[in-house]
């Protein structure tokens, strides 16, 4: 496959859905070659911008391609996935790889079983920003690192007249919360366990609570904090997902590097930059042809997942829940 264009096709085709489609057209290694949506006049609009087969069920399964990238609702991503790896093809999943651990372990042993490569899609592990913090954990500049935290805070509400499934399925702290937990997962390794609590004063329409605060304790011995609000007041979303991470010899909250000894912060001068799909599009693309292991494969995506699955089921719950790991 090392000269051959990778042959894709797409499931799902939202908003995400067709954003992928665009950076897998314009990629000079890839060739859009087939999509699928229930909804059949979002199919046959995609079928007709971007000139290729449509399907409307798991018949997509079936044709010749190589790589089969999922952009369904949050609870709908098991299925196709599973049919995607079970029938030989590399896959791409949306964040969260599910909403619960039932279909996290389906989805871990197909894909172990398979062998194909596989990526979920955690874009912010390519915000510069936050590859930035990354390499600063790594390098020792902070030290040893005791707490972390961040937030999704995203004023959500205009979802209730443009995609039903967020205000009917969605869990708030998976869909959103799992944005920053996994870049705290990525600093500082994997929780061991959560406590959460959550109330549902905004936002009543959607079925689950809309604002819950949860605590990890990482393996690491570090702790830390992700929130999730879907409904607050503040002109959309939080800017740079409000990351702090606070170590033996520096601490970064959000763009301002503390160092230990200085009186005033340095400001890192990268803006945040939204959803980056070239660059998730390239880094799959090279670990198919060159065997390379996914930045975040199913395994890393399925801890992501598990860490803000076990804090919603803690804050219903009302008490520490255990994290498994997969």
């Amino acid at each position: 496959m090392d000269s051959e264009k990778i042959r894709v096709g797409v499931v799902g085709l939202g908003h995400n859905g067709l954003a992928w489609c665009e950076a897998f057209r314009q990629h000079p290694e890839c060739e859009l070659v087939a999509v699928c949506d229930r909804d059949e006049a979002r199919l046959q609009a995609a079928v007709g911008r971007f000139g290729v087969r449509g399907f409307s069920d798991y018949a997509i399964f079936d044709q010749p391609i190589d790589l089969i990238s999922i952009h369904t609702p949050d609870h709908a991503h098991a299925e196709p996935f599973i049919r995607a790896v079970e029938a030989g093809k590399h896959a791409i999943v949306e964040k969260p790889l599910a909403n619960d651990l039932e279909d996290l372990s389906r989805m871990v042993s197909a894909a172990d079983s398979s062998g194909r490569k596989t990526y979920v899609g955690q874009v912010l592990r390519w915000n510069p920003l936050f590859r930035l913090m990354k390499r600063l954990v790594d390098d020792g500049t902070l030290g040893r690192v005791f707490y972390v935290e961040g937030d999704y805070n995203h004023d959500l509400r205009m979802q209730l007249h443009m995609e039903p499934w967020k205000v009917t399925h969605e869990k708030p702290i998976v869909g959103g919360g799992v944005h920053p937990f996994d870049l705290l997962r990525w600093y500082v390794g994997n929780a061991t366990e959560v406590y959460a609590v959550s109330n549902h004063i905004a936002y009543p329409e959607m079925h689950e609570d809309t604002t819950i605060v949860a605590t990890f304790e990482f393996e690491s011995g570090a702790v830390g904090k992700v929130t999730a609000m879907y409904a607050p007041i503040i002109g959309g979303m939080a800017h740079d997902y409000n990351v702090a991470l606070y170590g033996t010899k520096a601490s970064i909250i959000r763009r301002e590097l503390y160092l230990d000894g200085l009186d005033k912060p340095m400001t890192i001068p990268i803006e945040y930059q939204g959803h980056p799909y070239d660059p998730q599009v390239e880094h799959m693309v090279r670990c198919i042809k060159e065997d390379r292991r996914p930045l975040v494969d199913v395994h890393e995506g399925a801890n992501s997942a598990a860490g803000v699955i076990c804090a919603h089921e803690s804050a219903l719950l009302r008490r520490p829940v255990r994290i498994p790991r997969f």
